[in-house]
């Protein structure tokens, strides 16, 4: 009879070649990981860029219904009335953004964070919410609703990355004319700085044939993800600005693009994003973009004005 092969003359891996093997599978993973990264990010970042084209829809489709932009902000009455509260252009389109349903639960004789409205205005709306939004503000859930509040009002109302633009910097020179711009020189406008704006409850009737720059040359919207709310040292809320449904979510553009760092960013009110190299913006004809850290801070600015009549590039060029 055979006798049965030494165990010593099985073949295998040597040590040598099991971390060789090893050596080279880590190779793959770090060639591939950044790249599968790379394509998650780009995913995101196209999802983004097509949350931007659903609000410019809804906005369009409220100006063709009323023939007017909508206001950016808005109030329930006049400024001097202390019992007043204001609401976002984000709540104002929203049966034009079909969240139908949510807007037909808001009672505008109500605060927005009142109880009659809070179920409604608590609603994440998944077109108002960056996907790559990784950088949040204390007092925002990973969920993008508003928390930490210590039970002031505003707890968990639904967040909003994307920030609606009122013009340029109102001190900032316009390059062309070498004036400084003023107030509520953009699209989506609020009371701030205007004359008598106490009295207003709305900013004045804004209409297509007002933008004498050109609506693709003019921004709306821009980015600014992460926020929930601007709260103050001694746990005091000073505004809800994070928030869709409330009248903080509009700004004046002074700075450049990610030139600030949180949390000053978001209460500055600054174009912020965590994509890699830019944040996602909104024209005034629909069109979206995505606009690099590399553009000059005057040239935002000059995006920002609808009838300044600077001199400035397409978009994308």
């Amino acid at each position: 009879m055979r006798s049965p092969r030494p165990p010593w003359n099985f073949k295998g891996f040597t040590l040598v070649e099991l971390l060789v093997v090893i050596a080279i599978v880590g190779v793959l993973v770090a060639l591939l990981l950044p790249a599968v990264q790379m394509a998650r990010e780009a995913s995101r970042r196209t999802t983004c860029l097509n949350n931007n084209r659903q609000i410019g829809v809804a906005i369009l489709n409220y100006e063709s219904a009323y023939g007017k932009f909508p206001p950016g902000k808005k109030w329930s009455g006049p400024r001097s009335d202390p019992n007043t509260y204001d609401f976002a252009w984000a709540c104002i389109i929203l049966n034009h953004l079909e969240e139908e349903a949510i807007y037909d639960k808001i009672d505008f004789d109500y605060r927005l964070v009142s109880d009659q409205n809070i179920q409604a205005t608590s609603q994440v709306i998944p077109t108002f919410i960056c996907p790559s939004a990784a950088t949040l503000d204390e007092h925002r859930s990973p969920q993008g609703k508003i928390q930490a509040l210590n039970g002031q009002p505003g707890e968990g109302l639904g967040c909003i990355d994307y920030l609606g633009i009122s013009g340029p910097d109102k001190k900032k020179a316009n390059p062309t004319t070498g004036e400084d711009y003023g107030p509520q020189r953009g699209i989506l406008l609020g009371t701030k700085g205007l004359e008598k704006e106490d009295t207003l409850i709305e900013p004045p009737k804004l209409t297509t044939s007002r933008v004498t720059d050109g609506l693709s040359s003019t921004l709306m919207v821009i980015e600014c993800s992460g926020r929930g709310a601007d709260v103050n040292s001694s746990g005091e809320v000073k505004s809800l600005n994070g928030a869709w449904a409330l009248g903080g979510n509009i700004t004046h553009i002074k700075k450049g693009i990610n030139d600030e760092v949180p949390p000053e960013v978001w209460e500055d009110e600054r174009a912020f994003s965590d994509h890699p190299g830019g944040v996602t913006a909104l024209a005034a004809d629909g069109s979206v973009h995505f606009l690099t850290d590399e553009m000059e801070p005057k040239i935002l600015r000059c995006y920002c004005s609808r009838d300044g009549g600077e001199v400035v590039e397409a978009f994308d060029q």
